[in-house]
């Protein structure tokens, strides 16, 4: 996959293309993206997608602004596997928002031989959001492209959106919003250096540098996988304060089993499967030893069914 940052100043050839900010590149994205592969593949053309970064809201609402299922880093990834060739990044300013919806799809056109947009139901592009599925159905017909309008996905009575997954995570609820995503939720970093604690009650974990837009799962004890340098291992992961040591810095840290040696300052990422339980504050070190045997255990069983693999989206 091309990453192109800013448009593109050599025009692309003609091209089926998506636009949003995709976070969480969860069902309701993946059906744009799918249908996006269909329709280049039945045209003959190239997959092409515009991504915002940073979130729109973060500029035009900072206060209110939501922390990423997916890093950009991340969302590129995700949308590499699914098979778009060419990634367009633009940085979301203020100007960029002021721009009205013939203002931005001129300056698209003139960067992509766009002959095919698939955008969800809901889709809205321009200041004010005047560019909205039925305008935009108007435009390609003067301008010479179709536009593809994907129905929204439910599951159960619920639509599938960015929201929802954020609503679930926070809550601790990894199993619920693993569904929503089509996969299971991650966070990526490097292994930084820790205060030893867990080494000292014989449970070593490593300590992950979360980058700080990334949302951070409620505070418990989860039971996933982490993808090392050196393979798939299941762990037991928390996400918490440490509250039996009185700890005040929220950290996400895990218990890699069946694991030796030594990750510092490499690039982990964990996959959170199941929630196990509350963070709870033990009276002592070994009491909290005690548990964190139990969630090792229930680790095992939990994962017991599932390959070390299954994150592909």
């Amino acid at each position: 996959m091309v990453v192109q940052f800013g448009l593109p100043t050599a025009r692309l050839s003609p091209s089926a293309l998506a636009v949003g900010s995709f976070d969480g590149v969860h069902l309701g994205h993946r059906a744009v993206l799918e249908r996006l592969l269909g329709a280049a593949r039945s045209q003959q053309l190239r997959v092409a997608w515009v991504t915002f970064d940073p979130h729109p809201r973060c500029v035009l609402d900072p206060a209110n602004c939501p922390a990423q299922i997916t890093t950009l880093e991340e969302r590129l990834r995700l949308v590499q596997q699914l098979g778009v060739q060419e990634a367009i990044v633009l940085e979301f300013t203020r100007s960029l928002a002021a721009l009205s919806a013939e203002e931005f799809m001129q300056r698209l056109l003139a960067a992509v031989d766009l002959r095919s947009l698939v955008v969800g139901y809901d889709f809205a592009l321009g200041k004010a959001r005047t560019g909205d599925v039925d305008w935009l159905r108007a435009h390609g017909r003067a301008r010479g492209y179709g536009v593809e309008v994907v129905k929204p996905v439910r599951l159960g009575e619920r639509e599938v959106h960015s929201s929802e997954v954020r609503r679930l995570l926070t809550l601790g609820e990894a199993e619920e919003a693993n569904r929503f995503l089509g996969r299971e939720f991650a966070m990526s970093g490097l292994v930084e250096p820790g205060d030893r604690i867990g080494r000292d009650i014989g449970w070593p974990t490593v300590n992950l540098a979360v980058p700080p837009t990334k949302l951070v799962p409620g505070r418990g004890i989860y039971a996933g996988w982490a993808d090392t340098p050196d393979g798939t291992y299941q762990a037991a992961i928390s996400v918490g304060y440490r509250p039996t040591f009185h700890k005040t810095e929220l950290r996400v840290e895990a218990y890699l089993l069946d694991f030796e040696g030594d990750l510092y300052q490499q690039r982990l990422e964990l996959r959170f499967v199941a929630r196990l339980r509350d963070e709870v504050q033990y009276p002592d070190a070994t009491s909290l030893g005690v548990q964190i045997a139990r969630d090792v255990d229930d680790t095992r069983r939990i994962l017991a069914g599932s390959r070390p693999n299954d994150k592909a989206p």
